[in-house]
């Protein structure tokens, strides 16, 4: 049994990074485990509201966000957020989804414009791998994908210089049968005119080529979050919360940015991003080690409350601080990009009277230490959200067994450390 809560509690450390990471401030925690008294222990997270000191301007609502939950929390933080103006999300975001400054030169345009085509393709061999066929058209992909992937491609629909982008697909005949597919995007450039040279010339992307009697392909390896949530059986926030509304903003870093930071700083910071795509051989690791927490409750529950601890520890470890180099781009970097979208949106809407930052409770010390002492915002009260439940009983283990679980849990956190 010893063995058992020593290895739960390192597959814990383990992963505590991709799901929520941790911080480090002098504010008051944004989770906490509270013990009631009829033997369930509760991970919650905090709501920090903040009015302007001087009386002008919105309430901003600082929502710890945590990225697998109880069903029964996203219901919850669906609701709440969506009686603000305003919802700032937290989502690394594929290169090529931001809106594209009409101010850019064209050349600046034209480099946007290509990474835009770029995801489109993507979005285009995500519909394969769904549908076991190309896309015959933009109604036909935004129809047939889901309602993110569709919000997306509605959003992206325009090139550089606000012209529509098309679609065409290429078809190669033989013997009167089709024998390859491919789809693609076309931009017409700066003069918004087929062909052209330099600057006016076409930007094309397509999808690798097609057999119409290739059979859909497996689909990647789920990511460690979504793995952990089945082995937790709980919910993942993505599959759970409909962030595609009018005055939600993905307020976040894009992937080929944080790749290319991550990297700057070594292959091991790197290797982050392959855990969290579930790609790396730690992951699968981690995710053989689930599989096999799942099938079992009294695993699971054990790793759900292993969990749980996990988080509250690590955001107020000061330990934490020896992480000096992954913070600067995970948390303070991704934390300066949201006060930026922050300062835009109480520029572009100074009627709102609530804007919400929905970010992980690892970014929120830093954010709020922003908006307090550089913004001039004042903590106007807390409110505090059940996250996860777990009954002791269903561990099926004694209570000393449970607290020498959760001294392992800190234990296990300082020696990685």
């Amino acid at each position: 049994m010893r063995r058992t809560i020593q290895n739960i509690a390192l597959l814990a450390t383990s992963c505590t990074l991709a799901l929520g990471g941790a911080s480090v401030g002098d504010t008051e925690p944004y989770t906490r485990v509270s013990e009631l008294d009829n033997g369930e222990v509760v991970l919650e997270m905090c709501e920090r509201a903040f009015a302007p000191a001087d009386g002008n301007g919105p309430t901003i609502h600082l929502v710890s966000a945590i990225h697998i939950a109880d069903q029964s929390f996203y219901d919850q933080m669906q609701r709440v957020l969506e009686t603000y103006d305003s919802v700032l999300f937290e989502g690394v975001k594929p290169a090529g989804l931001d809106a594209i400054d009409h101010e850019l030169s064209d050349q600046e345009k034209a480099d946007a414009t290509a990474k835009r085509l770029e995801l489109l393709v993507e979005i285009a061999d995500g519909f394969y791998e769904k549908n076991g066929r190309l896309p015959e058209d933009w109604t036909d992909l935004v129809e047939h994908s889901d309602a993110r992937v569709a919000g997306v491609i509605t959003s992206i629909r325009t090139d550089g210089w606000g012209q529509g982008i098309g679609t065409t697909t290429s078809r190669s005949v033989k013997n009167n049968k089709v024998t390859e597919l491919t789809f693609g995007f076309t931009s017409f450039g700066a003069d918004g005119e087929r062909d052209g040279e330099g600057l006016n010339a076409d930007i094309v992307r397509r999808t690798e080529s097609r057999l119409p009697s290739d059979k859909k392909r497996k689909a990647a390896a789920a990511g460690i979050q979504s793995q952990m949530a089945d082995a937790l059986h709980v919910s993942f926030q993505l599959d759970e919360m409909d962030m595609t509304g009018k005055g939600w903003i993905n307020a976040d870093i894009d992937i080929e940015t944080l790749q290319d930071q991550l990297s700057e700083m070594g292959e091991d910071n790197a290797m982050i991003l392959k855990l969290l795509e579930g790609n790396s051989f730690q992951a699968k690791v981690i995710g053989f080690v689930l599989k096999f927490i799942e099938r079992s409750p009294a695993l699971s529950t054990m790793m759900k409350l292993a969990m749980m601890d996990m988080l509250a520890l690590a955001e107020s470890s000061e330990m934490m601080a020896q992480m000096d180099a992954m913070q600067d781009v995970i948390l303070h970097g991704r934390n300066d990009i949201v006060i930026d979208y922050l300062k835009a949106e109480l520029n572009e809407n100074p009627n709102a009277k609530s804007i919400a930052i929905f970010y992980g409770a690892a970014h929120m010390p830093g954010i709020e230490e922003t908006i307090v002492n550089d913004m001039g915002y004042t903590p106007s009260g807390d409110t505090w959200a059940p996250a996860m439940r777990v009954n002791i009983e269903d561990t099926g283990m004694s209570e000393r067994q449970i607290n020498m679980m959760r001294k392992m849990i800190k234990d296990s956190l300082e020696n990685q450390l």
